[in-house]
This record gives C-alpha cells, structure tokens and sequence, in this order.
C-alpha cells in the first residue's frame, strides 16, 4: 500500500517523462552528483578536489551530498535525472516502512494503528514538501528517523551486545545520508528516548548495575556509529570550522553575528499556525491552481511545509484520555520541545537550546521539524488504537472520546466563522505581524481565498472524524471501517498539501533550460577549448542562470566540466569567497578576472564596452569573448612580499601599483634556505592533469616561484623532480611552489592524511560492527535450531 501511495503521489515520474530536480538540486546537487558518478567511471576512482567551481573545494571536506550513503552507491549506475527521481521517491516508501516497523515492533501496536502511523508519516508535507526545494539529505534523513526509534528500542529490549550494533550501523547510517544537521537532531531524539526507557527500567528492576552496562553500551553504539562514518563527519567537520566561509559566521563570529546566524530561516508563528491549516501561510513556487507567490510569512521565500497532518492532531488528545502512558508524555515532550527549537529566535527558548554543544555550527532551526512529525504519526496512532479500543468501551470512555473530538470539530468551527468574516487573519495582521513588508502585504491578499477554505476545510475533516467515531461507538462502522475511513480522511488531507509540492516541482522541471542536459554550441566551443590542455576559467554574464526565461543553474558551465571563476556551493574556501565578493562575485574587476585566470566571459548578447575582449564565438543566444590580459593558471614571478591577510586582500583588490605577474603576496615567509630572484624568464607547460593531481614541465633562468591559481588548502603536496616541496600560501587564497634554476618536473597531488586516517577508521569500525551484528544472529539461529 505505501509503494502504491508513493507511486500516486509521483505518477508524472514514474509513469511518464517528468523531472523531479528541485531547486537546489538544479543549483548544486545536480552538478556534484554528475561531476562525481562521471569522474569514477571514467577514472576508476574517487575524486579528492572539485576544481569547477570558487577556485576549487575540496570534495569530501566541503561536503558534495551523500557520496558515501548505501543507497545513493547501489543506485550509482542510473543517470542523474532517473536517479534523483527514484532516490527521493524510495525514501518517501521507506518512511512509511519504518515508521510501521516502529510503531508495530518497537511500540508494539496493533497493524492497522501503525499501518495508519506510517501512512501518515510518509505522506507528512513536513517530508514530501522536501522534493520541491531538492531537500534529499533532510529527506533521507527523516525516512530513516523511525528506523533509528526501532532499533534504539530493540537494543533497550534485547541487551544483547549484537542489538546495539545494529543501532550503531543504523546511527552510521544516519550520517552517511551526509546531512549533519538533522543526524545530529535524530541522535538527540534516540538519544533522549533512550534515557526516558532507562529511567522505565530503573523504576521496573531496580539495579543499577544494569542501568550502567544499558548506559554504557548506548554511549559505546554513538560513538561507533558516529565513528564508523568518521570519513562523511571528520573531514567536513575540521574543514568547517577553519576553511569554509562559515567559520567566519560561525565559530570564528563574534556572539551576537553567530546566534543571529544560527537562527536563520527559523519558524515563526504563520508558520506554527499553518501546522494547523496549511493553506495560512502560502508558499513560494509554479502553481496551476493559485498565485504562485502567497507566502507572506517573515523569511525570504516559502519552499516547503511543517504540515504533518490534521488527522493524527486530532487523535493525539485520546492518547492521554483516562489511562495515561509515559510514552505518550515523552512524544508529547519531543514534540513540543521540537517545535520551540524549530521556532528559533521566535521564542527565548532557544537561547537555552544554544547553550547545547554543536547548535551554534548549524542554521534553519526548522530542519528539526521531522522530529515534530515523527511525533504526530506516533502520538496519532496511539490514539486511533486508543480510538479502536473504546468503541466498545465503558459509558466514561466513550463519553470522553466523544467530548475530545467534537471540541475540536467546534473550536474549528467557530475559528472558520470568524475567519470567514476576516477576523483571525485581520487579528494576526493587527497585533501579531504588525510590521508586514509591502511585497508580503500583497502575498497576504492574495492568499486570503486559500485560508478562508483552509480553515473550512479544517472544520470539516474534524467533523468528519467526529461523525466517524459517532458511527463507530454506536455499532454502525466496525471497527476495521472505522480504520480505513480515518486512514482515508488522512490520506486525503496530506495528499491535497503534497501534491502542490510534487506538481510544482513537475512544473518547475518543465521550464529547465535543455542545456542543463545537452551542452549548446557556445558550450561545446569552450570544451574544446579545454580540451587543448591548458586551464582556464569561465565568467558566465547570466546566459545560463535564467536569462532565457527558462530555469538555469548557476553551475551550469561546472555542469559540463568547465571550471567557473564563481557559481553555488555554500561551502566555499572562505578566502576564495572574500577575494571574489561570494556568489555575486561583487568584487569583480578586470584584475581579478585576470588573476583568476578567468580567460572566457559568456554572455547572451553582444557587449557594448569589450576593450580587452575578443569575440570568438557567437550564436543566436550566446556570446563568446576570450580575455586577452587573463593570467595563465601557472606562471612565475621573482618577487615576494610578506603581508598579513587583510593588507593581502586590500592591495590586490585596489592597489595598482602591485603587478601580480611579477610579484606573489605571501602569507609566511620563504623557507629556511630557499630564496628568488627578481624577472624569472621561462616556461610552464602541463603534462598531465587530472582534478586532484597534475604535473607540470616548468623551466626557469633563475630561482622562482610557481604560482598556480588554484585555491590553497594544506591537503595539496608538491614534489620537485621527485623530491618534497613546500606549497605555500599566495595572493591570499592560491598556492605557490619555489623552483630552482633550470627544467624541472614539478607534480601536485591532493593527500590528505585526515581524509585517509578517517577511511581506515570507517572501514574498521564497520567490518567490527558488521561482524558482532552478524556473528549475533549466526548464534542465535544456531541456539533456535538446537
């Protein structure tokens, strides 16, 4: 049933040619996945630095999507496109199988509750909306949530050492889909859960000396779980917090910079009310059927949704009716604990939640929002078996029952009249989002229709459910109709919020630009253009970011293995990012073009000042211009001068006085015995070149420096004819490498011995894992045979 869901919910995919990349997949993740999949079947291995785009980013540090995750691997032979597709659409099936799995083995429910649980959870908006703005980490991450809830549970009940290995792989697993953030949420809840049983077991044996081995064998499983994916964590981690632009916004930001970071695209309480009534806040995306811009709540844009359902809000009262179970109070906590942090700066609860270690590393507070989901699916299937149970219960029961839901059903009710009369929305607009900017006044207006029937529609379905429990409590449905009308009543009200995020991404695909896929011919000319051996990078002036009116990429160019001099990332070398002014490239001048070795601009039309700049190629819808003063990407220069970081970043931007050809700017000085000489003259010439190791023949009158216009991080290694050499730091962000007198082959290679320690650590962690969990169940089929 979930597969045949999952299929309807995708049907464009599935049955027909419909794309389903959303928006940062066609910004980055479509790149990354291609550059990656392409280069290990060319090349037969696993690529080390990206070098399309920012001057080059190391590509497990700087984090390039789920390159190590299980799945992603067993799906690696599929072309971009299908793969994405599918890889989304399985894990939207496997958040229903393990949120089942979950509530019928882990908290023991009867089928049809947690087949009801899990169909709510797959088709949360809070999940399914993801597919719109190309959410895959925050998606794999969510479907694997209920499985980690299962397995935690499992090792509490078996405490056999095998169980909580099994929870240490599915802990891997979590970091392996390469989203750190809502792993790092997901352990909290484990984790929370965890405790919240050892307390159950402490009240139930009383031994402490039990308590301590289940403690130390779940702090055992987080640390082999977390250690067993050192290579996805380690390496980005490090690289985090010294090399990429948002040290600068994180760690190294002073208090108030960083909390004001860490609470970006917070919820707020449009947002909290459309949990409710999800049409209340509106959403920015292509639409057949409304506005396509109704979102006016307070960030930027709108492209996804919290809603995880009205139905299962309106169960999770009858799981706390008369017989009142821990579990429910502690889903309730999670819930509840999950919407304040997801609220962010909204609440001064968060000042307390960012005293907890690792928060500050993170923005978007609401990514924890799978949490509050996963919460709703448990708590709603409790009290549907609660629902089930009481059909045929005492007078008290049903009573209580039928008080709880038709409360609801009224509550609604009269929220629906006022709004009908504009009285909640002008409330809001009044006293609770006074300050409403212009544009989202206007987003407001034209989302008014979509709320009035929001609110109708919430008054309905709670009548809906009401009236079901009417029939049921009075013999008319039994109880197995009482189950499917409910499991129905669900589906239809998740499915009415999903298929707005599905059908817009459906839309959205059909409007890329078909050079996402097939290279035009001003990019063919640039291939062949680096197809003669030396490098170069490309300024693309909007040709393939939209101007065409159709959706581009900012990679688009890294798309078909041409290096940009910017484009999308968002984990950049920081000092990249700062010489070239971010994603706008706002500092961008004739110099820096030069320095950055940025030999080709690419525009849609014909420029109108191109002093410098000779036309080469030229079609209906794209200009060619060659840069004819762009450096080279190695060169040499004599002289060098020691100046700290921001004087280095200040004189190349505005000195003129300082020739880059001639002199580097270095951030140490030379090394102990090793000196240059003023006007080297010579030559550079690439033997070979790979994107993470490339050789050079370089030849010089006198001792020099060899700068490459490549970006310096301390991975990088150089040899000298075969001998060691130091790779220094230059004009701020690139690398540098002395060179002696005469011809000599001079090799790069990216080594890094973090990346490498922590491979060995993953491997042997998992072999030792995967070991105790199979020899575990190897014994014990041998004791049941016996």
């Amino acid at each position: 049933m979930y597969a045949l869901v999952a299929i309807l919910l995708f049907r464009e995919f599935v049955f027909g040619s419909a794309g389903l990349l959303g928006m940062d997949t066609t910004a980055l993740s479509y790149f990354a996945r291609n550059f990656y999949t392409e280069f290990v079947r060319t090349h037969h291995r696993f690529p080390l630095w990206d070098p399309h785009l920012f001057g080059g980013i190391p590509f497990v540090e700087g984090m390039h999507g789920d390159i190590f995750y299980p799945l992603t691997l067993a799906l690696f032979l599929l072309g971009t496109p299908t793969f994405w597709g599918w890889k989304m659409i399985l894990h939207v099936f496997l958040a229903g199988v393990f949120c089942y799995l979950w509530l019928r083995r882990g908290l023991g429910l009867r089928r049809g509750p947690a087949f009801f649980g899990g169909l709510v959870y797959m088709m949360g908006a809070d999940l399914v909306s993801l597919i719109f703005p190309g959410g895959d980490g925050k998606l794999l991450v969510s479907a694997l949530a209920p499985l980690a809830f299962w397995l935690t549970e499992r090792a509490i009940r078996g405490r056999r050492l095998q169980d909580f290995a099994v929870l240490a792989l599915g802990v891997a697993l979590l970091m392996f889909t390469s989203h750190m953030q809502a792993a790092y949420f997901t352990v909290w809840g484990i984790s929370l859960y965890f405790l919240f049983r050892l307390a159950q077991l402490w009240r139930a044996e009383r031994s402490a000396g039990g308590a301590a081995r289940l403690l130390g064998l779940f702090a055992l499983a987080g640390v082999l779980g977390v250690g067993s994916a050192a290579v996805q964590f380690v390496p980005p981690l490090l690289y985090l917090r010294e090399w990429s632009h948002r040290a600068g916004r994180t760690v190294q930001a002073d208090a108030q910079s960083a909390y004001e970071y860490s609470t970006q695209w917070s919820m707020h309480p449009e947002e909290a009310m459309a949990m409710v009534v999800p049409e209340f806040v509106g959403a920015n995306m292509p639409s057949e059927t409304r506005p396509a811009n109704t979102y006016w709540g307070r960030n930027y844009a709108k492209l996804n949704h919290e809603y995880a359902g009205l139905i299962p809000l309106l169960l999770i009262p009858l799981a706390f009716l008369r017989r009142r179970e821990a579990r429910s109070w502690f889903f309730l906590a999670l819930g509840t604990a999950s919407v304040l942090y997801a609220l962010g700066a909204t609440t001064p609860a968060f000042r307390l939640f960012y005293l907890i270690p690792g928060v500050k590393l993170f923005r978007a507070p609401s990514i924890i929002i799978f949490l509050v989901g996963l919460s709703v699916a448990t708590l709603g299937a409790i009290g549907l078996q609660r629902l089930l149970d009481w059909r045929q219960g005492a007078p008290e029961e049903r009573r209580a029952v039928r008080r709880a839901l038709w409360a609801a059903a009224v509550v609604l009710g009269v929220l629906a009249l006022l709004e009908s009369a504009g009285a909640v929305t002008g409330f809001w607009q009044a006293v609770i989002y006074p300050d409403m900017a212009p544009d989202k006044a206007a987003a407001f207006q034209a989302n008014l229709p979509a709320i009035r029937t929001g609110f109708w529609l919430a008054f309905l379905l709670a009548a809906a459910v009401a009236g079901a429990w009417e029939l049921a409590s009075r013999d008319l449905l039994s109880a197995r109709g009482t189950l499917v009308l409910l499991a129905v009543l669900a589906a239809i009200d998740l499915y009415r919020v999903d298929r707005e995020f599905v059908r817009g991404t459906v839309l959205m695909n059909e409007a890329v630009d078909p050079v996402f896929f097939t290279p035009d011919g001003a990019i063919r000319f640039l291939q062949a253009e680096q197809a003669r051996g030396e490098p170069f990078r490309v300024l693309d002036i909007g040709t393939y970011g939209g101007a065409r009116g159709r959706v581009g990429s900012p990679n688009l160019l890294a798309i078909h293995g041409l290096e940009q001099i910017g484009g999308h990332h968002g984990n950049e070398l920081g000092r990249y990012r700062a010489l070239v002014g971010g994603d706008a490239l706002v500092n961008l001048t004739r110099r820096l073009l030069d320095l950055t070795n940025t030999t080709y601009l690419v525009s849609p039309g014909p420029l109108g000042d191109a002093a410098g700049f000779t036309e080469v190629y030229r079609d209906p819808t794209a200009v060619v211009y060659r840069n004819d003063t762009a450096f080279p990407r190695a060169f040499l220069v004599g002289s060098v001068e020691v100046v700290p970081d921001d004087v280095a970043l200040t004189r190349i931007l505005a000195d003129p006085e300082l020739d880059l050809r001639r002199t580097a700017l270095l951030a140490e000085p030379l090394p102990a015995g090793v000196a240059v000489e003023p006007d080297p003259e010579g030559s550079v010439e690439w033997l070979g070149r790979e994107v993470d190791r490339y050789t050079l023949r370089v030849t010089t009158d006198r001792p020099a420096l060899l700068v490459i216009s490549e970006n310096y991080f301390p991975a990088w290694r150089a040899t000298v004819d075969g001998e060691p050499a130091p790779v220094l730091r230059a004009d701020y962000t690139f690398r540098a490498v002395p060179v002696p007198a005469g011809t000599h082959e001079v090799r790069f290679e990216y080594r890094s011995e973090v990346l490498q320690a922590s491979a060995v650590v993953s491997v042997g962690m998992l072999g030792l894992l995967l070991a105790v969990a199979l020899g575990g169940a190897v014994r014990g089929r041998r004791r049941g045979g016996e």
